[in-house]
């Protein structure tokens, strides 16, 4: 039997413990901005504006709200754009340098987007069949372009090799059609893979020696659910002389919140000790688009539960939230895919204009919104979003044997699960209050008894069954929460007492505020039964005593309500509107 909590507050177990050992190097904080598109939209006819309107260099905009790496893609021989090419690549490393900031070069080792459905090599290596060929050609192209930049005194500070790697890298393209299909990526043949990457690091290796500099390697993966499973491939397979593990995290594609990419951050540190950064991230700041030709790549599917619809001030929580997470567990920056690739009359491989304008830090208008300022945040101060929050739980056991006592249990008291106990409120409802963390997610189910046989838990109906048809979806975003529930239901409140809940002997009847945002206070200079609230089609929904007079109904949707009181003489009905 679990011992009972004694106290309200509830802590969650920490999964790890960091700071337990120390690394070769150590490194500031990475806020970085991926900015490959920027040399091809001005030569479009791009301007970039600052939130006050001024038109501003975009290197200038993200220098001075707080961002202090740029990554920048590299294209072997691309014949279908003349950018993203190492003359392209050093014009824009010219750019970073000149106001400060390091520079993260990725080499794509492609003519072509590279990603986990994709990994085709360049057209000038198509033709070879001898592996070894392959690498050799791997090791020179790699020096060769590190030479290059180090004589314009252009060299990057971290190299990530390969980009969204979780496939065979370098396979044939075996098609002049770029239509997603790429066979041979899977499954991967790890002796042939270990291979082909050291032959690229062992060319950053022998430049260091030659050069006397030191520079940081990457390996990327996308899905931050492979990195264990191809880490301890690549680690198994002599594939670890590198020192930045690299993570995609895009909520779109990739089924992991802010709190659990934090948690996956400080595990991967751990088991594998090596530095670890996300090198991409993306979130909307809406949803619409600004008109052009070209399909947006993310949208709706990018929602979190745990944050409110769309908006720059919600991109902005998001990633700062998340960039502080992974800080406190011991990552080394975060890096935003394309904030600047806004829409445009340049043409991209599917349309025309930006497939990303809506997930950028600038408008429809091109100027830059709040969703920049995760560049500028203070990362020694953690964010108020993910402060814990008082979360109240509730459940009505009215025809509903409670002699054993009744208790609530989930994520949110750590592992293992434990038995909260419940305290009678009287009128049949139970009551505990928790403090839980801002952001997080889970499960919890009412019991009435501390055991966990299926006979002492509730049924939760199978549309509000949210985690194994079998239990209730704890969301906890960035404000206090209630969660009242009828045992065995969905109503998303508690059922009150069939007496009147009060009554008032007020001056006169007043119903306020209308329209409004939740709460509901009516006074009257009659008795009054307990109000009823119905929308337009008839229906009724439950309200909520808070305090007296006044009612909450802050849980309906927008819309128009009709409240009927009735009074010691008459039916009073008065139109509602909730914002």
């Amino acid at each position: 039997m679990t011992q009972p909590f004694s106290i309200m507050r509830i802590l969650f177990v920490p999964i790890l413990i960091l700071g337990l050992f120390h690394f070769g190097f150590s490194q500031q904080f990475y806020k970085g901005v991926d900015l490959s598109y920027v040399n091809e939209l001005e030569d479009c006819g791009t301007s970039y504006f600052d939130e006050s309107g001024n038109q501003t260099d975009a290197y200038d905009l993200f220098n001075a709200k707080g961002a202090n790496l740029v990554r920048l893609r590299l294209w072997h021989n691309p014949t279908w754009t003349n950018y993203s090419n190492l003359a392209d690549i050093k014009k824009s490393i010219v750019r970073a340098k000149e106001k400060g900031l390091e520079v993260l070069l990725d080499f794509h080792y492609s003519d072509f987007w590279t990603d986990p459905g994709r990994n085709w090599r360049p057209a000038a290596w198509e033709g070879i069949d001898d592996d070894k060929i392959l690498g050799d050609s791997l090791y020179q192209y790699t020096m060769r372009t590190l030479q290059s930049l180090y004589r314009d005194n252009l060299l990057p500070e971290i190299l990530q090799i390969g980009n969204e790697t979780n496939g065979n890298i370098l396979i044939k393209m075996g098609s002049a059609n770029i239509d997603g299909s790429s066979p041979g990526l899977y499954p991967i043949n790890w002796q042939r893979q270990s291979m082909l990457f050291n032959r690229a690091l062992d060319a950053v290796d022998d430049f260091e020696a030659s050069t006397q500099t030191d520079l940081k390697t990457v390996l990327h993966v996308a899905e931050p659910n492979s990195i264990d499973s191809w880490f301890s491939s690549a680690s198994q397979n002599d594939l670890t002389n590198f020192d930045i593990i690299g993570i995609s995290y895009y909520p779109q594609y990739h089924d992991f919140d802010v709190r659990e990419v934090g948690e996956k951050v400080a595990e991967i540190k751990s088991k594998f000790q090596k530095e670890v950064m996300i090198v991409e991230i993306g979130y909307p700041w809406t949803t619409q688009s600004s008109g052009d030709a070209a399909n947006n790549i993310l949208g709706a599917g990018s929602k979190l539960a745990t944050y409110d619809s769309f908006s720059p001030t919600v991109q902005a929580e998001f990633l700062t939230e998340l960039s502080w997470l992974v800080k406190e567990n011991g990552g080394m920056g975060v890096i935003y895919w394309e904030p600047a690739w806004v829409s445009s009359s340049c043409k991209t491989y599917w349309g025309t204009g930006s497939h990303y304008e809506n997930a950028t830090f600038f408008d429809f208008d091109n100027m830059m919104h709040e969703g920049a300022n995760f560049l500028s945040y203070d990362y020694e101060q953690k964010p108020t979003g993910l402060l814990d929050q008082e979360v109240i739980f509730q459940v009505n056991m009215k025809g509903v044997e409670d002699i054993q006592g009744v208790y609530v249990t989930g994520d949110f008291t750590g592992q293992p699960w434990q038995f909260v106990t419940m305290s009678d409120q009287g009128n049949d409802l139970f009551q505990v209050t928790a403090n839980i963390q801002g952001r997080s997610s889970g499960a919890y189910v009412f019991y009435k008894k501390d055991d966990w046989a299926i006979e002492w838990r509730e049924t939760v109906p199978s549309n509000c069954a949210s985690y194994w048809e079998t239990h209730r979806s704890l969301i906890v975003k960035d404000e206090p929460l209630e969660l009242d529930f009828a045992w065995n239901s969905c109503d998303q409140q508690v059922i009150k007492p069939d007496k009147p809940l009060f009554f008032l002997t007020v001056d006169q009847l007043e119903v306020y505020p209308n329209p409004t945002r939740g709460k509901l206070i009516i006074n009257s200079n009659e008795k009054l039964n307990a109000p009823k609230l119905y929308d337009a089609l008839g229906n009724e929904y439950m309200i909520k005593i808070t305090n007296g007079d006044t009612y909450d109904i802050s849980h309906l949707g927008v819309g128009l309500y009709l409240l009927q009181i009735q009074g010691a003489a008459e039916m009073h009905t008065i139109k509602i509107i909730k914002e």
